[in-house]
């Protein structure tokens, strides 16, 4: 159980202040006790030592009854023996054990909760016995008369000290619980508030991987397409006037390449930027829309790679929206690891086609360098794996099989409407 907040700001401040209540206590009860004196037939033949000493134990009960509940209660009951055993009536001083009993309820622990409720039903009938033993002022005030039973004064009497007991342990109950809950509240608020953290963490680690994995995705298929151009220039002979067209129309496509590359670059980076300010916390992959023509991908491939077959039917339709761009970014990727890792010696072959419920583009290179033991490019990294990624996301799948001397890759994702 947590400190009440009270506790929590200033324990010196509270215990003065309590300390002060259990002296006004004191001092009330040898006031009040003084003014009676001996005409106070209730009192006996109890001794002002003991008085003063069970006053002083409940003024000690009063002062730490917020910090050690279990030491007032303690303390409560040791005044209340003494007083019993010095023979005292009831007086001002039994006012304590009210509210320590409320204080007990409000703020001790479980276990001091279910002694203190155990105190009231045990201290209610300790008290009545007592009174009733020592003939009480209070028994006397609600004695029976001629018209009433014996028993009823009685009775009276045990209902009276009952209620007087637990009704200040019940008021301390209710406010034990009213606190709890106000302090459930706000752990709930504040755990709330905690997962929504989480979460916009969370978005934007998944912001900042689909920007690196698009960047990755953009910059590595330009940058493989530009060195496969780069690279059929050098075996040109400039001289003649077929090869230097050939060579302008090689430069002009790096170029275009290049221009395309960074206009995609930079709306991936808009549309990320977008993302970050929106208060949706949903993010998005980023959808260049304007280089999602990926039979333009599969052309500008074709141009660089000398070679490459591309087979494809004329019925077959592509798909829209994120299953588009799953697909495109994969065909990119692959596509890419042909360029990079295949063998420009052997065909690469690109198959688009459709099945029931599926579009597949299937990418079939040869391995250059037969004596590695596995295609570089089926191995886990960032292009692979995010191409993966992301035609799960859309229900698709990425299948890969690459043995000594072959790399075949098939990329699906569901049919849906698109521009064939």
């Amino acid at each position: 159980m947590t400190l009440h907040p009270a506790l929590v700001r200033s324990r010196t401040g509270v215990l003065v202040a309590d300390g002060l209540g259990g002296l006004v206590l004191f001092i009330a009860s040898g006031g009040l006790r003084a003014a009676l004196g001996s005409a106070d037939a209730g009192v006996g033949t109890g001794s002002l030592v003991v008085f003063v000493f069970a006053a002083a134990v409940m003024a000690a009960a009063m002062t730490v009854r917020r910090l050690r509940p279990e030491w007032a209660l303690g303390l409560a009951w040791v005044s209340t023996v003494v007083h019993m055993l010095g023979g005292l009536d009831a007086e001002l001083t039994q006012l304590g054990v009210l509210i320590v009993l409320a204080t007990a309820a409000h703020y001790g622990s479980t276990l001091v909760l279910r002694v203190s409720g155990a105190s009231v039903v045990v201290g209610a009938i300790i008290a009545v016995v007592y009174l009733v033993a020592i003939d009480s002022w209070i028994v006397r005030v609600f004695g029976g008369t001629a018209f009433t039973p014996s028993w009823v004064p009685y009775a009276v009497l045990v209902v009276l000290i009952g209620m007087v007991l637990a009704v200040p342990w019940l008021i301390g109950l209710l406010a034990r619980y009213l606190r709890l809950s106000r302090e459930g509240r706000e752990r709930a608020a504040l755990a709330q508030a905690e997962a929504r953290r989480a979460r916009e963490i969370a978005d934007l680690q998944a912001s900042r991987m689909s920007l690196a994995r698009d960047v990755h995705d953009i910059v590595g298929h330009s940058l493989a397409v530009i060195i496969a151009q780069a690279e059929s220039v050098r075996f040109r002979d400039v001289a003649e006037p077929d090869d230097l067209e050939a060579v302008r129309t090689t430069v002009a496509t790096i170029a275009d390449t290049a221009r395309r590359s960074l206009g995609e670059v930079r709306q991936v980076l808009a549309s990320t930027s977008l993302e970050s300010t929106s208060t949706d916390s949903t993010i998005e992959s980023p959808q260049p829309t304007s280089s999602l023509d990926l039979d333009r991908l599969i052309g500008d491939v074709e141009r660089s790679r000398p070679g490459m077959i591309v087979r494809r039917a004329d019925t077959v339709r592509l798909p829209s929206g994120e299953a588009s761009v799953a697909l495109y970014r994969a065909v990119q990727e692959l596509l890419t690891n042909a360029l990079r890792h295949g063998d420009s010696a052997e065909p690469l072959i690109v198959d688009i086609a459709e099945t029931s419920d599926h579009i597949e583009v299937e990418v079939v290179n040869s391995v250059a360098g037969a004596g590695d033991s596995e295609h570089p490019a089926a191995r886990h990294g960032t292009g692979i794996d995010g191409a993966r990624s992301r035609l799960e996301a859309v229900a698709g799948s990425l299948t890969i099989d690459a043995s000594t001397h072959t790399f075949r890759a098939i990329a699906r994702v569901p049919v849906g409407e698109g521009d064939s």
